[in-house]
């Protein structure tokens, strides 16, 4: 059972790289891009699988054979475009994820307008209170075994470096709605190659997770739960992108707004500053690195609703 979910996992995996290309990939292309280790043979089986089940289609013969994302054409009777509830029907939900999806679909007008909830960052208790069950916490450490526990802090990383470059500046980036795709990622940081068809500042952004990647990577006896870690990040990753170059690698002194939701971060700098340092001060004594993960997620941008 394992096997057959793993073996759908990088189906879906290799489909979704595939997609993100409208030009194609070759077979050497996707083994870089994956950003997991596998034989060529064991992919080019992989891809025949998804030919078979007419998910993505082959064009060109031996070296010059590329994989393509199979688009059905439309026609009158089977050419509709799913909706966005339809599409969501198709990912698997627990009956909270449901509550949740509900929720985040409402109208920003029926909302009911909220702050940061304070009281749960100062109520959490560091390796007794938890965001993760203890099976889901074996469950992840399982999935993020490298087989290099005794080896020294970002040893596994430095392994993978390149996959890490490429994979991690995409997925971050696409994620505040950068257009590019994983190809082009791998153009820019690979080749300095910049699409004619993106912004400066779309290209930016990716120049920026990729110098952020390299930070954690090569200071990984340096990097923690700490303000070095943390205002070197931003610094970096903000780069160039800020209205105001001064505010890079500083904390926000100023209240903001949030598009499309009526959560209200905090905006004075002094709560700022002091939920920031206690932020820092409880996920360094969490010792399961999955919790401080989830921890740093919910107390940096928690609200008591959606």
């Amino acid at each position: 059972m394992g096997l057959k979910m793993k073996n759908r996992d990088e189906l879906q995996l290799i489909k979704e790289i595939i997609a993100s290309s409208s030009d194609g990939l070759g077979i050497e292309q996707l083994l870089r891009l994956l950003p997991f280790k596998i034989e060529k043979r064991a992919l080019q089986r992989r891809l025949k699988s998804l030919r078979e089940k007419n998910l993505i289609l082959i064009k060109g013969e031996a070296r010059s054979t590329k994989y393509y994302t199979n688009v059905p054409e439309q026609t009158q009777d089977s050419g509709r475009i799913k909706s966005e509830e339809e599409r969501q029907s198709t990912i698997p939900l627990s009956q909270d994820g449901k509550d949740i999806w509900a929720l985040v679909k409402r109208p920003v007008a029926q909302r009911k307008p909220v702050g940061y909830e304070r009281s749960f960052l100062e109520n959490y208790r560091p390796n007794i209170d938890s965001f993760l069950s203890k099976e889901e916490k074996q469950k992840l450490a399982e999935w993020g075994n490298t087989r290099n526990g005794e080896q020294p802090a970002g040893t596994y990383a430095r392994e993978i470096l390149n996959r890490l470059l490429i994979d991690l500046s995409w997925n971050s980036s696409r994620l505040e709605g950068n257009t590019y795709s994983l190809l082009d990622t791998e153009l820019l940081i690979h080749n300095g190659k910049t699409p004619s068809n993106k912004s400066p500042m779309e290209t930016q952004m990716i120049l920026n997770h990729k110098e952020a990647i390299e930070f954690l990577v090569e200071s990984s006896d340096e990097v923690g739960f700490n303000r070095y870690t943390f205002l070197n990040l931003h610094a970096l990753l903000s780069n160039n992108l800020l209205p105001n170059p001064a505010a890079s690698g500083r904390l926000r002194t100023f209240g903001v707004g949030i598009t499309n939701s009526v959560f209200t971060p905090l905006g004075i700098p002094q709560l700022i500053e002091e939920s920031f340092d206690l932020i820092l001060a409880k996920a360094s004594q969490i010792k399961n690195p999955f919790e401080q993960a989830f921890f740093c997620i919910g107390s940096a941008s928690l609200s008591p609703t959606i």
